[in-house]
């Protein structure tokens, strides 16, 4: 018996190696997405550790300094906000292109089964026919033998 080939394989698992490389991108813009998001939770948790030096201290010097870092961390947290504003973006951006490849993958892949489930049925045809052939040939030898017989 045959195995069954499909004609379209390459070109399936090409497809296949577009989505990989569509979710590994993805899965790099979405590390940074995380890296941004930690930075700002790192400066939210300066400013709070600041705040409260900051307010335990009665020096003006203390307070001027803790406001200028404030003000640095401000600064900060805009350009993290921006750089965030565009990851995701750029994310989603990601999101369709990955979307687009499973697209394309399921299109293949449902071709694919359809062609094998057609091929099984010729092979299921095909196994039918060889059984009808043996017992034809059994039955037909059978019929041959009784009549060597009465003829004898």
């Amino acid at each position: 018996m045959k195995h069954f080939v499909f004609s379209m394989q390459k070109i399936l698992d090409l497809r296949n190696f577009e989505l990989d490389q569509a979710e590994l991108d993805l899965g790099k813009v979405n590390a940074e997405i995380a890296r941004v998001n930690r930075s700002l939770e790192q400066i939210a948790q300066e400013r709070v550790n600041f705040s409260s030096y900051s307010d335990s201290s009665s020096e003006f010097n203390v307070w001027h300094q803790t406001q200028d870092y404030f003000i640095f961390l401000d600064q900060k947290k805009e350009g993290l906000l921006a750089e965030l504003a565009e990851l995701q973006l750029l994310a989603e951006k990601k999101r369709e292109v990955v979307r687009q490849c499973m697209q394309k993958v399921k299109v293949l892949d449902k071709l694919k089964k359809h062609k094998y489930e057609e091929w099984q049925a010729a092979m299921n045809k095909q196994d039918e026919k060889i059984v009808d052939d043996v017992v034809t040939s059994q039955q037909h030898a059978k019929v041959e033998s009784g009549k060597r017989k009465v003829e004898s």
